[in-house]
């Protein structure tokens, strides 16, 4: 009878209980290998959002004071492009911009972006008024009733200074960011949607009370309002429904 009892101290253990052993070492050192790339691809990949932090631009351009802060831009070909205001850590910027509604201004701040929606934090008594001098802006207008599903975040972080910036994950600094002004923002879930938008009051004033929802998933009816460059959804409270 062939004994494969091995003890340690014998030069060499047998022959066809080595070769079991090499086999099973082989298949753990490739699991260990495998298993870490199979787990970091498929993990889902952080969002595209950018946040210049430490890096400071100067901005000119044209001041949106409501239903939210924002700075329309132009360059010598017409082009135009918003970018909304919010103030340093999680403040909004409604008292950084507070009289300058159509004031052609220039300021300094960082930028934030993702998907092409853009933002800017003001840094703190940046902005000084132009020779330009103010200028009406646009009326909102409506574009017509949306029934979408989505998610409520705090703008600031979504768009790229937190990654995440939206879920169950995110929801306790989001709930901060929003009850310190920053603007609420739906971002929808489903296919043919408008994109992301801000959230007002069905009076078009900044909408109070989106912490309570923030990073769970909502179903809303609302109304898709515009201004010039800028998008926002009016909705009512009771237009607000947890799916999730």
């Amino acid at each position: 009878m062939n004994d494969e009892f091995y003890v340690g101290y014998e030069p060499a253990m047998p022959a066809r209980l080595a070769m079991r052993i090499r086999r099973v070492a082989a298949g753990l050192v490739a699991l260990a290998l495998v298993l870490p790339a199979v787990l970091v691809l498929s993990e889902d990949r952080f969002a595209p959002g950018v946040f210049e932090y430490g890096h400071t631009r100067t901005f000119s351009g044209r001041i949106v004071e409501s239903p939210y802060p924002a700075l329309i831009t132009g360059d010598v070909t017409g082009t135009k492009r918003a970018y909304w205001l919010v103030g340093p850590g999680k403040h909004g910027a409604e008292d950084i911009v507070r009289g300058r509604d159509g004031q052609s201004v220039q300021l300094q701040g960082t930028l934030i972006e993702r998907d092409g929606d853009s933002m800017i934090e003001v840094a703190a008594d940046s902005v000084l008024p132009s020779t330009t001098g103010a200028t009406d802006i646009e009326p909102l207008r409506s574009l017509g009733v949306v029934v979408v599903a989505g998610e409520i975040v705090d703008s600031k972080c979504h768009l790229g200074v937190m990654k995440p910036g939206e879920g169950p994950t995110h929801r306790d600094c989001a709930v901060r960011c929003l009850l310190g002004r920053i603007p609420p923002m739906f971002v929808p879930h489903n296919p043919g949607n408008p994109g992301r938008v801000s959230l007002v009051t069905d009076a078009a004033q900044p909408f109070v009370g989106a912490d309570v929802f923030a990073g769970r998933r909502v179903s809303i009816r609302g109304e898709i309002l515009q201004r010039g460059l800028l998008k926002f959804l009016a909705v009512s409270q009771q237009d607000i429904r947890l799916v999730d």
